[in-house]
């Protein structure tokens, strides 16, 4: 017969790949936390340089893994796990059902005649592999890549790779090597996290290798290389096949069964074999379990050999009929060849036996069909479409593979890194068998026997073939499954449902050679295929939007199965959209050739998913039979507590949630590594995390339904009109979240009513809402009864407090008004204030809010132990939730995460502004919103006390409440100073103060409620205690005093960080933070002329952009929301805090504005602890930072993302990146939620390593990924501080009270924009400190006393480049701020020409000269054009002393007064002026002799009066600060740039055009006349609303600004 080419080395499946190292995304994923240390520290992000310094560096580090006793020896003799025989194996059968049974005992797992681990020598893994040589067939294929991925980090001398070449494949060995085994991303993770130089010089060192072929004589190896191997292989591990079972059977067996015993053949020449490990599948036959001592029966009178031969000789035209005979036990070749060369490997065995041969150590390991990863490589990581990764990938594709009767079938899937731990370690546990006392396996003769019997019931699906085969389990094929251990563990183990059940063997097992194990997951609680089909459909369904059915109806008799034409056409559907149309999607150039790329390859690999399907048709069939793993659970729990653990993998007590979260990921890992989709993330939580939007009862594995997670049940509407209407009331509400309600027409509003009432209709009558758990209900509060709330106790309450009584007494004396009419004002106010929820709502809202983020975000995710802190700490306690404003939807989230996971569900208090917002409003009313005036200023005694009276009633009365500390959301991702509205000083008040008493009226109408059906609510808590309704009024009073503990519950406050990865009212926030929306207040008819032409405005320019490139319409999620619990905060151990520590009382006025103050600040304290770093902000700080280098590459951007992820972790953060995730994935992803097409540019069609990545540099762009930015920059605030006063010296050697000096000013001068409350001297030291142990500064002793007085700057690019840049990093997250000072403190130059100016007019002035500045190249931070920052330092300014202010009314004529109103200036602005000597105008001059000395002198004279200084002075200060201003300050530039604006300044004054009070025809003072000029210029320069044709230079100066807002770099 000709030669034909086989694929006896290779995984086919890659016959057909192009994999490089330039492919469409670089693949560059992060080590596995089980072989190297990812990044711990700054030098991991040059490791090159690294180890070239450093020659005796080792070769690579060790594996972090669990490390064995190194006391004991590595004696193969003393760590045999030998086979079990009959009578020990029947010894640990369970009598009695495993249902009965607990997961540890030893009726699920089966023992071994073996004493425990612990009482067995240790096995040292490393130890035994240390200096062996490894002989690796299949290398190219899965578990050949996964196994030399875990071997390279054993200390093995060599590792030989069986390679074939030829005109397929041309050019050497090593160079498929480099094609096909190194890029992926499995070794490019591998390489990343040990270095380039060390991986390159390890695959050098250790792996060869070696031009061959299996099924070629000899193994086609050259003669030196045949006795290169025959001299130093010490292990053999066969993992090669063809695993195609519609393969020609010829072809079949010379790869699968001469190739194998070619390989036998070598290495019975091998001088020092220790073991030959051979993979197979584990097959079983129908009624019948597979045992490790028994091998499949061959149906035929002929030896085995005899089979082989006869094949091999026959003709093409002879094969079908051979394979004929059988096909009816074999439904394909695959299986049918791995079965004959079991038998050949026996009667080599024998054979030897027979002749007196030494018998090396041989093992048969069967694997159930192999899944992606669990942890190794990377979590996820899969290889291939064989098998099981075929069906995962094809289920996802709405193609059914698993067969629809097989729900029940257990779905025995085994993770590859599973498998291979479980191969390298049976080859430290074999030794070779005693001469004459062991036994070889024999063919089960009952195994066919009862299909011989019985006719054949033909398959529900039909193969190519069409085989009447019987269905025998197909597990060859590979398949890929990822999760991990420390991703998954949940701290409840569910029981097992899917165990061991009893078996009745028949027959001596005895002492079996060759040793077989089987790996299987049958034995470990796999989940059934009814089960573990929903998270595959779950993943598919939100990561393509295709609709797949539910397992209900997936595994029903009248389902289809798989048909090939069906497979064909849904493939190509599949990628071409639901509708057979592609979605449309924002898109560059470079974006569409890298999704037509992805498009292709999906399609080629769904066309080989589907030819290699059939292999696995019989594998998803239902069946009852078992695999016995005795030997292979003995295996597994001797490598216990070895670098081979495999239940650190897969835990021996895998429950539910492990294995619904390993489908999860398996799904993910199908997805990303084989369909290479570049911008996925692992949709699993971290450890000890949960999804909020995860149904609780599908995780817990129960099939109820809680009423969060199902429609109302309707008696007018179908369930598909239902779930239209649901749609189109999530799609409202979106619209008026991003639009901040300003677009909606009275046809919006009529068509929600109308959704809104037949929903509420639907609620109201669903009997469940009523009988729902008494245990879930409890955590509503006054919301838990049936109908309405106790409207009339509560005015009753809050009219008889005392405060409300006092603000009414106050009223009647001083207005002289009666007092009935006071009472009905304050009913007024309480009844517009007052939440009007009730039952129903509650529960609609709760369903609503869970459809409403489903579909906008990808998950909402919660530490569980924050949830298990917030139970335990307000057991019988009150609650209040602090989230930090971010975003309209924080009180939303905050209110479902509590109904969801059964925490006291609170009220929430929200300003009368967010009353206007429509669709939104109308959900904040349902889930119990109440709606106050926070602003003090606009409220009455009155408003306030009925304010404070009703807080108290909702807490004391509910239990829970939701508020917020902050004025408003941020614009800038900035934290922000508390808004002083007077909620904290009311929660404290109802905690410690007693201002309700129990009336004769209360009484009577709490004894009418309570001879009511329904009994009045208790407070919100836990559902295991219910406290007395009465103990919500005080029942009696100590008077004006501290009260007793005992009498009133304490009350907690829960600080809460919300973390966006993308926020959905970003454009509207960014647009007032760049003051483009006109104030409510101005009247349109005071406003300025009409708009000019031809100027376009940031957020227009956006739209435009936006949908040039989208097209209408394009839907799109916002990313992840990661909610984040600082520790709680307790009133009353505060409040006993502060008495311990004064002399004076709570009740004191004094003393209690400090314990309001002082729980204020823990609050804020706290948040910030609670932040949960998202690695969108670290990508989008990354980007921004390359501003000064025109950009960074991708492969440094992930290296400094890497770097920051340590930093953080460092830190004690929290960080939304596991360990194991491919860092492309994340920083790709990153780009995705940052808009790539809109705010960043890629340069280039394809991303690899060296791709530049930049900002879009427009505003609108740069304010965007600022926002994400500055989330993460309190993480590194005190460093950054640290690294700004670095680098503003140029001096290698400075003083260390000059630094220190230097660090308090800026630390002073940024204090209220970054809310800081530092001690500054404790925090200098701290940061010192660790710069010190980082050899980044280095203390000089050089006085005679010894203390400390310098300091060497060690880090610099010729000395450390690594840390130097990293410095350069840490402090470009502040220099964009310090620009915003300097330009503001160049701006108040107009205070030396115009000598008072409106406070509010300063953030239009500093915008105003920023655009001058941007033009001028003066800067590159667009950041200086934000209002909040230059408002924020004209604040800071004031505070310190450089600006003074005064009353407008007392300084400015009538006349001037009533100009500004007209230009939108109230009469009660406060203007600001110089103070000090600052009222000299700046003409003081400063001498240029010796910059440092003026430097030095200068901040002196700030800390000891920086009234005395002026403020071209303090520009200068600031200047030294910013980035290059080390040569500016030697040329004097920063005067220079105070002067010009100065100059253009004047200019605008000086302009030969009638001024806007002469125009008005008002004469005014000089100064007064240049006040209300300049005024007028901002303003309409501001709001591009002045005729081009009235003033040239105002319309120039107008094209500035949209110059400046879109400009770009060239």
């Amino acid at each position: 017969m000709a030669e034909v080419p086989t694929i006896s080395i290779t995984n086919p499946e890659l016959e057909s790949q192009d994999l490089n190292m330039t492919s469409p995304v670089t693949p560059s994923p992060p080590g596995s936390p089980t072989v190297f240390d990812v990044v711990k520290n700054m030098e991991a992000l040059d490791r090159d340089d690294m180890y070239e310094n450093d020659p005796t560096a080792a070769d690579f580090p060790e594996t972090p893994t669990p490390t064995p006793n190194h006391d004991h020896t590595a004696d193969k003799s003393d760590s045999q796990v030998a086979p079990v025989s009959q009578e020990q194996e029947q010894q640990h059968q369970s009598p009695h059902p495993p249902e009965e049974s607990t997961p540890t005992t030893e009726s699920t797992t089966p023992t071994v005649t073996e004493s425990d681990p612990q009482d067995q020598p240790s096995l040292n893994v490393r130890e035994f592999y240390q200096n062996k040589a490894i002989l690796l067939t299949g290398a190219t294929g899965f578990v050949g890549k996964a196994l030399l991925w875990k071997l390279l980090s054993l200390d093995v001398r060599k590792i030989f790779i069986l390679l074939r070449t030829g005109q397929r494949r041309p050019g050497s060995a090593f160079q498929r090597i480099k094609e096909d085994i190194l890029t992926n991303k499995a070794f490019v993770a591998l390489r990343r996290s040990m270095g380039p130089t060390l991986f390159d010089r390890m695959i050098r060192d250790k792996v060869c290798a070696m031009e061959g072929d299996l099924a070629m004589p000899g193994l086609g190896l050259s003669e030196e290389d045949r006795k290169t191997l025959v001299k130093d292989t010490n292990i053999v591990l066969h993992c090669a096949a063809t695993v195609d079972g519609n393969e020609r059977l010829d072809m079949a067996v010379k790869v699968n069964v001469l190739g194998t015993l070619n390989l036998i053949e070598l290495a019975n020449e091998c001088m020092t074999l220790t073991a030959f490990i051979h993979l197979s599948p584990l097959q079983m036959a129908p009624g019948s379990s597979a045992f490790e001592d028994r091998l499949l029966p061959i149906p035929s009178q002929e030896s085995p050999h005899v089979i082989l031969s006869t094949i091999l000789s026959s003709s093409f035209e002879d094969l079908p009929a051979i394979f004929d005979d059988y096909k009816r036990y074999y439904p394909d070749t695959y299986l049918f060849s791995k079965s004959l060369v079991e038998h050949l490997i026996i009667s080599e065995v024998e054979r030897k036996r027979s002749n007196g041969g030494y018998q090396y150590p041989v093992a048969i390991m069967r694997s159930s069909p192999i899944g992606p990863s669990a942890n190794e490589p990377l979590v996820g990581w899969a290889d291939g479409v064989n098998g099981a990764n075929g069906t995962l990938l094809l289920t996802g594709r709405g193609v059914r593979v698993i067969q629809p009767g097989g729900g029940n079938a257990n779905a025995d899937i085994v993770p590859v890194d599973f498998v291979v731990r479980m191969i390298l370690g049976c080859a430290v546990s074999i030794t070779p068998p005693s001469s004459s006392a062991f036994d070889t396996p024999i063919p089960d003769v009952d195994a066919f026997n009862e299909q011989r019997s019985s006719t054949p019931t033909p398959s529900t699906v039909s193969s190519p073939t069409n085989s009447t085969a019987p269905a025998i389990r197909d597990s060859g094929s590979s398949a890929e499954e990822a999760t991990s251990v420390s991703h998954m563990s949940m701290e409840s183990r569910a029981s097992s449902k899917t165990s061991v059940r009893p078996l009745s063997i028949e027959g001596p097992m005895g002492a079996v050679f060759p040793y077989m194990y089987h790996i299987t997951t049958a034995n470990m609680r796999c989940l059934p295929w009814r089960i573990a089909y929903e998270p595959i459909r779950q993943y598919w369904t939100k990561a393509t939007k295709i609709n797949l059915p539910p397992a209900q109806s997936y595994f029903t008799s009248s389902a289809g199965g798989l048909n090939r034409a069906r497979t064909v056409m849904n493939s190509i559907r599949s990628y071409m959209g639901n509708n057979g149309n592609v979605p449309p999607t924002a898109s560059t150039s470079s974006d569409r050739t890298r999704k037509r790329s992805s498009q292709q390859r999906l399609s080629r690999q769904i066309d080989k998913a589907t030819k290699l399907s059939w292999t696995m048709k019989s594998f998803y069939k239902p069946s009852s039979n078992n695999a016995v793993d005795i030997n292979a659970a003995g295996l597994r729990r001797h490598l216990q507590s070895t670098e081979l653990d495999p239940y650190c993998l897969v835990p021996e007590d895998a429950d539910h949630s492990f294995w619904v979260n390993y489908f999860l990921n398996a799904s993910y890992g199908i997805h990303y590594f084989i369909h290479l989709e570049p911008d996925l993330r692992l949709p699993v939580p971290l450890s000890g995390w949960s999804c909020a939007l995860q149904s609780y009862d599908y995780v817990q594995g129960n099939d109820s339904v809680r009423l969060i997670d199902r429609p109302a049940q309707s008696a007018v509407f179908t369930a598909d009109q239902i779930s239209r209407r649901i749609g189109r009331m999530v799609a409202q509400v979106k619209d008026a979240l991003e639009t901040n309600a300003v677009s909606r027409t009275p046809q919006d509003d009529e068509r929600w009513l109308g959704d809104m009432d037949d929903s509420l209709d639907d609620w109201c009558q669903d009997g469940a809402v009523f009988n729902s758990d008494k245990e879930i209900r409890m955590v509503l509060g006054k919301w838990r009864k049936k109908v309405g709330s106790n409207d009339d106790r509560v005015k009753i309450v809050v009219l008889n407090d005392k405060r409300v009584n006092q603000a009414i007494n106050q009223i009647t004396v001083n207005a002289g008004v009666q007092k009935q009419t006071a009472v009905n004002e304050a009913m007024k106010i309480l009844v517009r204030m007052s939440e009007r929820t009730q039952l129903q709502f509650v529960w609609f809202a709760s369903y609503f809010l869970k459809n409403l983020f489903d579909d906008m975000f990808d998950n909402v995710r919660i530490q569980e132990e924050s949830i298990r802190r917030i139970r335990a700490a307000t057991l019988g306690k009150r609650v209040v939730y602090v989230p930090v404003t971010k975003s309209i939807l924080d009180p939303l989230l905050v209110w479902y995460i509590a109904i969801r996971y059964h925490l006291p569900v609170p009220a929430f208090a929200c300003d009368e502004a967010l009353a206007q917002l429509g669709p939104i409003s109308d959900i904040y009313r349902l889930a119990g919103a109440y709606y106050i005036k926070r602003d003090r200023q606009k409220r009455s005694p009155l408003n306030t006390a009925v304010m404070a009276a009703y807080t108290q009633v909702l807490l004391r009365e509910h239990g829970a409440l939701s508020i917020y500390m902050e004025k408003a959301r941020s614009r800038t991702g900035k934290y922000q100073e508390p808004y002083d509205d007077g909620l904290i000083e009311m929660v404290v008040e109802s905690t410690l103060q007693s201002n309700q008493t129990r009336s004769p009226a209360v009484s009577r109408v709490a004894s009418l409620e309570s001879n009511s059906n329904s009994s009045p609510p208790a407070s919100p808590d836990t559902p295991s205690s219910i406290g007395s309704p009465t103990m919500s009024i005080d029942s009696s009073t100590g008077g004006n005093g501290f009260t007793r503990k005992s009498a009133h519950k304490d009350v907690f406050i829960v600080p809460i960080n919300i973390t966006y990865e993308n926020m959905p009212e970003l454009p509207y926030l960014l647009d007032e933070l760049l003051d483009q929306h006109q104030p409510a207040s101005v009247k349109q008819s005071n406003a300025p002329a009409p708009p000019m032409q031809n100027v376009m405005r940031p957020s227009e320019a956006k739209d435009k952009r936006t949908n040039a490139l989208n097209g209408p319409d394009v839907q799109r999620k916002f990313g992840r929301v990661l909610m984040g619990i600082g520790p709680l905060v307790s009133v009353q151990d505060a409040a006993e805090e502060l008495q311990r520590s004064s002399s004076g009382s709570v009740v004191d006025p004094a003393e209690e504005s400090m314990l309001v103050k002082k729980i204020t600040e823990e609050i804020q304290t706290n948040q910030r602890k609670a932040l949960i770093v998202s690695p969108v902000s670290l990508v989008a700080s990354i980007i921004l930072y390359g501003r000064a280098t025109g950009g960074v590459c991708f492969g440094k951007m992930k290296d400094m993302a890497e770097w920051l992820r340590a930093e953080v972790i460092m830190r004690d953060f929290q960080i939304d990146w596991q360990e194991g995730e491919d860092v492309d994935a994340v920083v790709l992803y990153a780009f995705r939620l940052l808009d790539e097409t809109k705010n960043i540019i890629v340069e280039g069609k394809e991303i690899t390593d060296d791709t530049n990545i930049r900002v879009n540099d427009h505003a609108d762009n740069v304010m965007t990924l600022s926002y994400y930015a500055n989330q993460a920059t309190d993480v590194f605030l005190l460093d950054a501080f640290f690294a700004v006063v670095y680098l503003s010296f140029t001096e290698d050697k400075v003083i260390e009270d000059e630094f220190m000096d230097r660090f308090r000013f800026l630390a002073q001068m940024l204090e209220r924009e970054f809310v800081l409350t530092w001690d500054i001297d404790q925090q200098f030291n701290n940061v010192l400190s660790m710069y010190e142990a980082r050899k980044v500064i280095r203390r000089s002793r050089t006085d005679e006393t010894g203390t400390t007085s310098h300091l060497i700057l060690a880090a610099n690019m010729e000395s450390n480049p690594v840390r130097y840049e990293q410095l350069i990093f840490l402090a470009s997250l502040l220099y964009p701020t310090i620009d915003s000072y300097w330009i503001t403190s160049c701006s108040l130059s107009a205070l030396d020409a115009v000598p008072m100016l409106p406070r509010s007019i300063v953030p239009l002035l500093a915008q105003w000269i920023a655009t001058h500045l941007i033009t001028g190249r003066r800067t590159i931070y667009r950041e200086v054009l934000s209002t909040e920052s230059s408002r924020t330092a004209a604040d800071m300014f004031m505070t310190l002393g450089f600006l003074t202010e005064i009353q407008a009314k007392e300084k400015l004529s009538p006349d001037a007064q009533i100009l500004l109103h007209e230009l939108g200036i109230p009469t009660t602005e406060m203007l600001i002026q110089l103070s000090g000597q600052n009222s000299d105008g700046g003409q003081t001059e400063v001498s240029p002799v010796d910059p440092e000395g003026m430097m030095k002198a200068l901040m002196a004279q700030i800390q000891m009066n920086r009234a005395n200084s002026n403020m071209a002075d303090l520009c200068q200060q600031i200047d030294t600060y910013r980035l290059g201003a080390m040569t500016q300050r030697e040329t004097f530039q920063n005067k220079q740039v105070f002067q010009k604006c100065l100059k253009q300044i004047k200019g605008i004054l000086q302009a030969n055009t009638a001024s806007f009070a002469k125009k008005r025809q008002v004469d005014l003072p000089e100064n007064e006349e240049k006040l209300v000029q300049l005024v007028y210029a901002l303003r309409t320069s501001s709001a591009p609303s002045v005729d081009r044709s009235s003033s040239t230079a105002q319309a120039r100066a107008l094209r500035r600004v949209s110059e400046a807002y879109n400009l770009r770099h060239y």
